[in-house]
């Protein structure tokens, strides 16, 4: 009989990740590719809610389907759910903290690679790089558009977690001067040479670039909206590969659309995929992608064998890092905490 039942949500997951919990004695159901071999939506999230319900699972692997309240409930054995990723806001916080359920997440797994990809939208919205690229393609040879320079603008840092930290280097490299602001960002000490903003509304205003990278929670949905983009240069760029919710979208087509910025790049939408509807589609300055900045295969692999060791160590009663870990309360609560 296996040690533990545990579920994936999605249909695979990446080495080592899987091979740790095999080894550690513990069976792993996956969901189920419809014909084509992908996951629908509607589908993963109905079986995802049918596993649930009848399997008593002692911990999940979660991957991209939202896991709400219901579902957790259904299954009184849950324990643990690991989050293959940095984020978390498809999780019923609420939920799993009353149902003692600890949640995890990737914590630094993924950073290099997000952070390559933020310097990589920059360059290609401050270069205007996809709109030579579809000039070029439908026969056209334009250079008479100018792009802007990297070296001595001023990039502002939303969040300075894992992420937004290898992206400072990565700017200093290019010669910019880096600032930082998020909520608890004077309980880190010295962080120079990146010089810490007092307010969001003073980062903004001095800086060239906005990159955002914090989580997207209640008190930062719509983060940044019409107040905060109106702080905001003719020749400055917003960046989000964070979370969609952070950013009032209608807000920041406008600005787009009237020239008030110079362009963003945009790598999480706030519903994904967009409806056609959506005001960012058709803006030439908005540079967009399917949330795929943490899509490398060195990343890919690092977020499962990190969600895979973070899960073994809830199970197993190991001690797992504190900043993975998303509600300490309910370790406290077991008498165990993150160290």
């Amino acid at each position: 009989m296996a040690r533990f039942q545990l579920l994936v949500t999605h249909t695979h997951l990446d080495q080592p990740g899987l091979g740790m919990l095999e080894e550690a004695g513990c069976r792993v159901d996956f969901l189920t590719a419809d014909a084509t071999g992908a996951l629908t939506a509607q589908g993963a999230r109905a079986e995802l809610e049918r596993r649930l319900a009848t399997t008593a699972y002692d911990g999940i692997i979660s991957r991209i389907v939202p896991i709400g309240g219901d579902a957790m409930r259904s299954c009184p054995t849950l324990r643990v759910i690991s989050r293959a990723a940095v984020g978390y806001d498809n999780l019923d916080m609420a939920a799993a903290t009353a149902q003692g359920i600890a949640v995890l997440t990737a914590v630094g797994a993924n950073a290099q690679s997000v952070a390559e990809y933020t310097m990589g939208l920059l360059l290609t919205v401050a270069r205007n790089i996809a709109r030579h690229n579809t000039a070029i393609q439908a026969g056209g040879w334009e250079r008479a558009r100018l792009g802007l320079e990297l070296r001595g603008r001023r990039l502002g840092l939303v969040g300075y977690g894992r992420i937004a930290q290898k992206v400072a280097a990565l700017a200093q490299a290019f010669g910019m001067a880096v600032f930082a602001w998020s909520p608890n960002l004077h309980k880190a000490g010295d962080i120079a040479p990146v010089t810490r903003a007092a307010t969001l509304h003073d980062l903004i205003r001095g800086c060239d670039v906005l990159s955002l990278h914090i989580p997207l929670t209640e008190s930062s949905r719509n983060l940044i909206g019409a107040a905060e983009l109106a702080l905001m240069g003719k020749e400055a760029i917003l960046v989000n590969t964070g979370r969609g919710g952070l950013v009032d979208e209608a807000a920041l087509a406008d600005v787009l659309r009237e020239g008030r910025i110079w362009g963003a790049g945009i790598d999480v939408l706030t519903q994904e995929p967009p409806p056609r509807d959506n005001p960012l589609l058709g803006l030439p300055n908005a540079i967009l992608s399917p949330h795929v900045g943490a899509a490398t295969t060195v990343a890919r692999s690092a977020t499962a064998e990190t969600a895979a060791r973070h899960l073994l160590d809830i199970l197993l009663g190991r001690t797992p890092p504190s900043d993975a870990v998303v509600n300490p309360e309910v370790l406290r609560s077991s008498g165990r905490s993150g160290g």
